[in-house]
């Protein structure tokens, strides 16, 4: 009689194996949690990477009030800029004053420019950032190892309380055992006559356990 199906179960995160929550042989159902790992490092990383996503967040609000308040700054120097070009054409003011308020204009449009790149930098910052949370989740998840088939457990091989590596140590197996396979061996002999039969369809096997006399 052989297992329909044979999972090993590996971690997939390194840490400390802090629970089991079944017993050898067991039956399980699929997405039944049966062992856990540490969650405490994975979650102050899922944490630290939610408070990077605040303060990229937080920068690209202060890169937006900058970019508003130095946008304001630019159009008034624009617009004195102007003034006094119009000024110095009547020679009311003198070419310094008008080439002054011309590069003030000039600087404050740059600091817009400044601040625009600034914000671009920001969002990136920010994509980034969720995405390490994202990846922390995932992390986190896989502190909780669930079964992936309904079957019976097998032997730990790991106890709790032990330091178990990821993608490298196997917990235990699990056999599914609904439906079954059984193998077995017939004479040579016989072996004409079951071809003859199998050409015309399945044959149908009926089994039963060893030194069962009620079957």
């Amino acid at each position: 009689v052989e297992a329909y199906a044979t999972i090993s179960v590996k971690a997939q995160v390194t840490g400390e194996l802090t629970a089991a929550t079944f017993h050898e042989g067991d039956y399980v159902k699929k997405g039944d949690l049966v062992f856990i790992i540490d969650q405490r490092p994975l979650q102050a990383a899922l944490n630290q990477a939610i408070a990077n996503v605040a303060h990229d967040q937080a920068a690209l609000g202060q890169a937006q009030a900058n970019q508003a308040r130095d946008a304001a700054q630019a159009q008034y120097a624009d617009a004195s800029a102007a003034r006094y070009a119009q000024l110095y054409q009547e020679k009311v003011v003198s070419k310094d004053q008008t080439e002054q308020f011309r590069t003030t204009a000039a600087a404050a449009n740059q600091a817009v420019e400044a601040d625009k790149a600034a914000i671009e930098s920001s969002k990136a910052a920010i994509g980034a950032s969720q995405a390490q949370v994202e990846n922390a989740r995932v992390q986190l998840s896989y502190t909780e190892i669930r079964s992936p088939i309904n079957g019976r457990l097998g032997s730990f091989t790991v106890k709790p309380g032990n330091v178990v590596m990821a993608n490298s140590m196997e917990l235990c197996t699990i056999n599914e055992i609904e439906p079954i396979y059984v193998t077995f061996g017939v004479p040579e002999s016989q072996l004409p006559a079951i071809k003859e039969y199998m050409a015309m369809g399945k044959l149908p096997v009926r089994s039963q356990p060893q030194d069962d006399a009620t079957a």
